[in-house]
């Protein structure tokens, strides 16, 4: 029995075994999803073969599950909250589901609960969209100032309008564009960003490499673009957004921004299980972006990766300095 299933069954209530090796148990997952709280055992575990396990609730409908080369998925841990596995001890599970990914090669990939998955309608992009190439040299300046990768960025000509003097940032899901975000370059512009994208959207997941070890998230756009992350485009990540981003199935490290706001994306991060970095930038350097301005892209992701933290206690304390 590895560690992830000692846990899992050193957290269960009394439980009965039937011939077929299912554990079943007054189940924990009901009461937190509106129903009534299970009395009538109907919570069931099946250790596998392979090391995983899988759980069904026959009263609420909760299904989910582990297996030895997969990543531990957002719905698995709510239910290692809802057992009262303690917050360190979860945190230290994801990593170690992490590590045994990376030695283990699944042959087939049976569905422990159904995939999580979403979609978004098209939109069309601001009227007069062209490529940053031909938009006025103070416009290319701007985003080459901040070191925003100019072949992805558009600009719109039509003037007057809302749109003019505004960097275009199309906002795609897989390779469509489902809106954009246009980033005024005047210090005075209001509001410094206009917004056309859907409710619980995430930028950049179909912008990660494939096979990597680590995903970023921050909370700006600009800063997720210029570092190959991933962005929340707020302050906080609501529960939508925290499975989208588990899909990349890969270890998340949050880089939140050097204020008050970021505070609030540390306490996400404390509940999804994400690691937090703390990198020792320069005081006046604010969030992932000014970094890259200030460092270049390899030298801030390295410290983003050095200085990543994943036990609760010592996120804590980080954060204080932070």
């Amino acid at each position: 029995m590895n560690s992830i299933q000692q846990v899992v069954f050193d957290h269960l209530p009394r439980q009965k075994r039937s011939p077929s090796g299912w554990y079943s148990f007054n189940a924990v997952c009901c009461h937190h999803r509106g129903e009534s709280q299970d009395k009538r055992g109907r919570g069931g575990l099946l250790p596998t073969p392979d090391g995983g396990v899988t759980w069904h609730c026959f009263n609420c409908g909760y299904k989910t599950g582990w297996r030895p080369g997969r990543h531990i998925s957002y719905k698995f841990r709510k239910l290692l909250d809802w057992l009262g596995v303690e917050e360190n001890e979860r945190q230290r599970l994801v990593v170690e589901a992490l590590r045994i990914k990376e030695t283990v090669v699944l042959e087939d990939d049976d569905d422990l609960e159904p995939e999580f998955t979403i979609e978004f309608p098209d939109r069309k992009l601001p009227e007069g969209c062209v490529p940053l190439a031909d938009a006025p040299q103070e416009i290319q300046d701007y985003a080459q100032a901040r070191c925003m990768p100019g072949d992805e960025l558009l600009w719109s000509n039509t003037q007057p309008g809302r749109m003019y003097r505004r960097i275009i940032i199309p906002c795609t899901w897989n390779g469509r564009v489902i809106g954009s975000t246009a980033r005024g370059i005047d210090d005075d512009a209001r509001p410094k960003y206009f917004n056309n994208y859907e409710a619980n959207y995430v930028y950049g997941i179909d912008r990660q490499v494939e096979g990597g070890k680590f995903s970023i998230v921050c909370e700006g756009i600009i800063d997720a673009m210029t570092i190959g992350g991933i962005a929340t485009l707020t302050n906080r990540c609501n529960e939508t957004q925290a499975q989208i981003i588990d899909t990349v199935g890969r270890e998340i490290v949050l880089v939140p921004d050097r204020d008050r706001a970021g505070q609030a994306l540390i306490d996400d991060a404390l509940e999804y299980g994400w690691s937090v970095s703390f990198p020792e930038w320069e005081p006046d350097v604010k969030d992932v972006n000014a970094a890259v301005v200030r460092y270049g892209k390899l030298f801030t992701l390295k410290s983003i990766i050095d200085a990543k933290q994943t036990s609760r206690l010592k996120i804590k304390l980080m954060r204080k300095r932070w």
